[in-house]
């Protein structure tokens, strides 16, 4: 049976090494060595363990893990069949806003001339039903 730390190794390809902890029922604690790493998995959110999602949060200082909220994950999303008007950052903030919360827009795809559908990042209420 393959361990937490083996199996999230190999996608998150870290450049230092990651310490994992068992928080017991209330997950795990992963402490990276560097900020690239953290900052890798991150923004590749979201990620899967055993086919469960993995909800994760970027500690602050003096913030105890145990009494963190996990209910929000961050996705990308497409929105297809637009029209060009439609693909700005003012309309993926409203797209944004109607399935959870907005994060982040991917400019390049519409700078760069693709137009066939803008990409945005929202933050998604877990406990929600979709």
């Amino acid at each position: 049976m393959e361990t937490i730390h083996t199996t999230l190794a190999t996608p998150w390809h870290p450049h230092g090494r990651i310490s994992i902890s068992d928080q017991s029922e209330k997950g795990y604690l992963f402490e990276f060595y560097y900020a690239i790493d953290i900052n890798r998995v991150i923004d590749g959110n979201p990620w899967t363990f055993n086919k469960h999602i993995l909800v994760l949060h970027r500690l602050k200082s003096g913030e105890d893990p145990l009494r963190v909220p996990l209910y929000s994950v961050n996705y990308w999303v497409q929105i297809h069949d637009l029209t060009m008007i439609l693909m700005s950052e003012s309309m993926a903030r409203q797209f944004g806003a109607l399935l959870g919360s907005f994060v982040d827009y991917d400019a390049k795809l519409v700078s760069k001339g693709f137009g066939e559908y803008i990409q945005i990042r929202v933050q998604i209420d877990i406990q929600a039903p979709l």
